[in-house]
């Protein structure tokens, strides 16, 4: 849950020009792939300094990412988005797996972002 060194809750999912880990996307040249990003919502970018564009950390009780800002009012202000197709961004998350069914569980975790390096 979100505390006071994690105020943000961190989800993470797919975009729509890549698959999984991109191993196929990513060798089709037109297929869009910038790399790695990190949505978040135009208050909290004000509010951190943060520019569309500006290389940013996402920190978690797990690890950190250094990545690019998107700043999009699709998302919600408490809450940042990282695709997962991209090396990193797993291993900021649980990896708990659903017993029966083996499949990962919804990744979403409590997340500090701030400009720049790391924290």
């Amino acid at each position: 849950m979100p505390d006071a060194d994690y105020p943000l809750h961190l989800t993470t999912g797919r975009v729509l020009a890549q698959y999984q880990s991109g191993a196929q996307t990513r060798r089709i040249k037109e297929l869009p792939d910038s790399g790695p990003f990190i949505e978040v919502h135009p208050l909290v970018a004000a509010r951190l300094g943060i520019d569309d564009g500006s290389l940013v950390t996402l920190t978690t009780r797990r690890g950190d990412l250094r990545a690019a800002a998107k700043v999009v009012d699709t998302i919600r202000e408490d809450t940042v988005f990282v695709p997962f197709h991209w090396a990193g961004v797993n291993r900021l998350v649980n990896d708990a797996l659903d017993p029966r069914s083996r499949m990962p569980e919804f990744k979403v975790c409590a997340a500090a972002l701030k400009v720049g390096g790391h924290r």
